[in-house]
């Protein structure tokens, strides 16, 4: 009796465990948290870039719970993998450190990313993500995200992303910059063309939504002045 006791708590635990362990994975995207904490924790130890406009090239390999029917990396985990390479820009350069301890609080944010993709990554590569620092105004970073293949230095996609820093104070970029790196705390590269016409497309997309955002308000939301009982045709005249 006491043999089959210690079997089925043994038993129960197991599955207490693998039912935790289930629940981590698929309710809290466990194994996504545990890839930063070991990656934060890696490179802790490792010297501070002298510049911020170093490249930063991690390596990484499409597993196959990264690909689609087509067996190459789907397209959404190209995105999700520049979670990782963006963390490792910051933190290695120093950024991520110097905003997570700064007063007062302050984040970064992504706010638009834009990737074009030039060839399939099939299960099992590994690849090349190479990260830099293009040019800065504001509160807003842009960097580019290279995804590169060791075995020709291919260009497999590229993406351009925009951060901003978010605090009360309204840090700017060059501000914290240049408390980073010295050599540019008073001037940001210029944007290359294609960058340029990003950066530009990127206002233009913001403009339209919001003025599709106040037409959308005009119809769904009614003037303060109309009461509830103002009737169908008052509601139609409004509409129009």
């Amino acid at each position: 009796g006491g043999e089959l006791r210690r079997c089925e708590v043994a038993v129960g635990s197991g599955l207490a465990l693998a039912g935790a362990v289930l629940a981590a994975t698929h309710a809290l995207d466990a194994p996504h948290f545990l890839k930063i904490f070991w990656q934060d924790l890696a490179y802790s130890w490792e010297q501070k870039r002298a510049s911020v406009l170093d490249t930063d090239r991690v390596e990484y390999r499409c597993w196959s719970t990264d690909i689609d029917r087509n067996g190459h990396m789907n397209n959404a985990k190209f995105l999700r993998v520049l979670n990782y390479a963006r963390r490792s820009f910051w933190t290695r350069n120093g950024g991520w450190h110097f905003v997570g301890s700064r007063a007062p609080p302050t984040n970064m944010v992504v706010t638009a990313s834009t990737i074009r993709y030039r060839r399939e990554i099939k299960c099992w590569t590994v690849y090349a993500v190479a990260t830099r620092l293009l040019h800065w105004d504001g509160p807003n970073f842009y960097l580019e995200h290279r995804f590169e293949s060791l075995k020709d230095g291919f260009v497999l996609a590229i993406c351009f992303v925009k951060y901003r820093l978010v605090s009360d104070d309204k840090a700017s970029a060059a501000e914290v910059l240049g408390c980073l790196d010295s050599a540019v705390r008073d001037w940001s590269p210029s944007p290359a063309p294609e960058l340029a016409a990003w950066i530009s497309f990127d206002e233009l997309s913001s403009k339209a939504a919001a003025a599709a955002g106040q037409v959308l308000r005009a119809f769904v939301l009614p003037p303060a002045h109309l009461s509830e009982g103002s009737g169908p045709n008052v509601v139609a005249l409004w509409a129009k």
